[in-house]
């Protein structure tokens, strides 16, 4: 019997791989939805782009700024609805149980790869952002022209991003990771003037709380027995759309509490169920990829992260203004 379990095992653990190829349209959509959600983070800063536009008298322009962030958010909610190929848990369980320790092995060694590459993304933005505070980059950012700025800092993260993903990690690894240490550093260039303003104390705070909810809600999605999580990902689409449309609309009528809680209470619980859905996605491509990005598998962990992180220090700095 173990004699024929081996040679099943030569025989067919190529098809396996060779099955497991369906993630192909999953990784595409998992480029659209990183980039969206950097899109989501950015849009932090440039709220500053449109302060014109909130106080201008045109009510017309208002509600033409407030149509296009609905079809924006709205656009994004149909792409990111498309249900994505896994393959089913059950068959990775066989995948398993047929590749034995060693199996269990490669899958463990992917897995921390990809979380470390997560932890020195968060250490490279915090320093960048610590960098740029102690050496005073934060009153050049409050004098700098908040259009050039934050449409600036949004093009190059967005571009640095695609540049990231699309980035073989096997075939151009020193590009690959400068790459990944460019859209760190803008990050956190984009976080100096909300950090700035916060305050050490609730900065601190804010990454305590962000560290348990991402910790919590990964170690959760890792022992799920089922792919609950992994199936939310089209509902998971349709509320960031909503986010984003929250997000920009909120830039022409900065009135609406409506569209304040659904940016910053709902955004964080989005992006909460988003790093559940991420931290499963890792341990599905850990399983049957053949050719394994830990850069890239992090990059959607470490978005869910810094948006959690903008949101608590708002939330955080909301409360204390209530004192």
């Amino acid at each position: 019997f173990n004699i024929q379990v081996k040679n099943f095992h030569k025989r067919n653990m190529a098809q396996f791989f060779q099955r497991a190829g369906v993630r192909g349209s999953a990784t595409m959509n998992k480029v659209a939805s990183v980039s969206r959600r950097a899109f989501t983070q950015q849009t932090q800063s440039a709220k500053q782009v449109f302060n014109t536009v909130r106080h201008h008298p045109n009510t017309g322009l208002k509600y033409l700024g407030g149509a296009g962030a609905v079809a924006l958010g709205g656009y994004v909610a149909y792409s990111l609805s498309r249900p994505a190929h896994y393959v089913p848990s059950q068959t990775r369980d066989l995948m398993s149980t047929i590749g034995g320790p060693q199996f269990a092995k490669t899958v463990r060694s992917r897995i921390a790869k990809t979380y470390a590459y997560l932890g020195g993304s968060i250490l490279m933005t915090g320093t960048a952002t610590f960098l740029m505070l102690s050496r005073g980059m934060l009153g050049r950012v409050m004098t700098m022209n908040p259009m050039i700025f934050g449409l600036g800092t949004f093009i190059a993260t967005f571009a640095c991003i695609q540049m990231t993903m699309r980035m073989d990690y096997h075939t151009n690894p020193v590009g690959k990771h400068l790459a990944w240490a460019a859209t760190n550093g803008l990050i956190g260039m984009s976080l100096v003037g909300l950090c700035g303003i916060a305050g050490g104390a609730i900065v601190q705070q804010a990454a305590l709380i962000t560290g348990c909810i991402v910790g919590s809600m990964s170690c959760a999605a890792m022992v799920s027995p089922s792919d609950t999580f992994l199936r939310m990902g089209p509902y998971l689409g349709v509320g960031l759309g909503v986010v984003i449309a929250a997000s920009l609309g909120g830039m022409f009528f900065p009135g609406s509490t409506l569209l304040m809680n659904v940016s910053l209470y709902g955004g964080l619980g989005l992006f909460g169920l988003m790093t559940a859905h991420d931290a499963q996605r890792v341990l599905h491509d850990a399983q049957v990829a053949g050719q394994f990005d830990p850069i890239g598998e992090q990059m959607g962990l470490y978005l869910d992260t810094i948006n959690i992180f903008v949101r608590i220090v708002q939330i955080l700095m909301m409360s204390q203004r209530r004192k």
